[in-house]
């Protein structure tokens, strides 16, 4: 079964078309990335516009498609719609109001009733939540790229680098393992500037006694990798040993009992309760992990408001973290293929504390 034949399974009977514009969508259900485009699904056809520029890449890489060449969108698709006799439109739920409006306006002599909801982006979305052995490989490979260059940059680290030299050695270690992009902006904070989760490589220069959070990834065939660890640089104090050995604990903990079918409240309250345990629950402020495939943050996820269940064969992110402002903090990230009993590490890189 392709993958635009799971779709039209999984939408409402006589659904009409349904026009999908979101690139990573539309990716997904073609196997062709491009960033500009549109695919119109029917019932009993599908049909993938692409401009000049990818019109021949299309021909040969798009599957359970015909291609057709974007000339002039809008007459395009109300020729098509009208030839079929087709009358009800669904649109993504990303869809801005503006896009909205240009396409009614563009696509008036159809006389379509539009139907702008949950139902097409969630259908994709839970197709996409569970993924395909080649995805599974495509990840694999982006995450092999990812601990071989983390295992490099641990002979790169010294006092005196800076966060932003660690950030764009870090960077060129998987690109030239074949990366074909970053999952995300990769980042790297040191010392104090490490209590911040999502902070910004600056010109600090790392210092011992330092903490050094670095969180990145690779893109390969389209799809992401997610990691994080916190090294030591010199011998770490006793508190940041404690604080390092307790948000391992949490890791293991959210990891040994992770598998398909628990809710995102369920893994994120094993890991949460440890480190509220231990007196730093205020420390820990965001949700233990998201999936991840052609987005770096997709559903499912789990956090302590999801009520997102697991299928088999999705993926999650195990990160916990304690953040200790204006002193340190600590996170420890690997990512886990979910199924029925358990999970499978897909993250090769140690957890436990490196000391450089």
């Amino acid at each position: 079964m392709t993958r635009i034949e799971k779709l039209r399974a999984a939408l409402p009977e006589n659904f009409g078309a349904a026009l999908v514009q979101n690139d990573a969508h539309r990716f997904y259900l073609t196997h062709f990335r491009s960033s500009a485009g549109a695919l119109l699904v029917s019932e009993t056809d599908a049909v993938l516009f692409v401009d000049s520029r990818y019109d021949e890449a299309a021909r040969k890489q798009a599957q359970g498609v015909r291609v057709e060449r974007m000339e002039s969108l809008y007459a395009q698709l109300s020729a098509l719609l009208q030839k079929a006799d087709i009358h009800h439109l669904l649109v993504e739920n990303e869809t801005s109001i503006g896009t909205l409006a240009s396409l009614k306006k563009g696509l008036r002599e159809a006389k379509l009733k539009y139907e702008c909801s949950a139902v097409l982006s969630g259908a994709i979305l839970k197709l996409r939540a569970q993924k395909e052995e080649s995805e599974i490989a495509a990840i694999r490979a982006a995450q092999a790229i990812t601990d071989a260059a983390f295992k490099e940059i641990c002979g790169f680290i010294r006092p005196g680098r800076t966060e932003r030299e660690i950030a764009a050695e870090l960077e060129y270690a998987m690109r030239k393992r074949g990366a074909d992009g970053f999952a995300f902006n990769t980042i790297v904070v040191s010392g104090k500037n490490s209590s911040m989760p999502h902070g910004v490589p600056t010109d600090k220069p790392v210092e011992n006694g330092d903490f050094i959070t670095m969180d990145f990834g690779a893109k390969k065939d389209g799809y992401c990798s997610d990691m994080t660890r916190t090294v030591a640089l010199g011998e770490p104090s006793s508190k940041q040993r404690e604080i390092y050995e307790l948000v391992l604990d949490a890791h293991n903990r959210a990891k040994a009992a992770a598998r398909a079918g628990m809710s995102g409240r369920e893994l994120d309250g094993i890991a949460r309760d440890r480190i509220a345990q231990a007196g730093y629950g205020d420390c820990f402020g965001h949700g233990l992990g998201h999936s991840l495939g052609i987005d770096i943050h997709e559903n499912p996820r789990a956090s302590k408001g999801s009520e997102d269940v697991f299928p088999e064969n999705s993926l999650v992110t195990i990160e916990p973290g304690v953040y200790l402002p204006g002193e340190f903090g600590v996170r420890i990230e690997n990512m886990v293929l979910l199924h029925d009993g358990g999970c499978t590490d897909l993250t090769a890189s140690p957890t436990e504390l490196i000391i450089l």
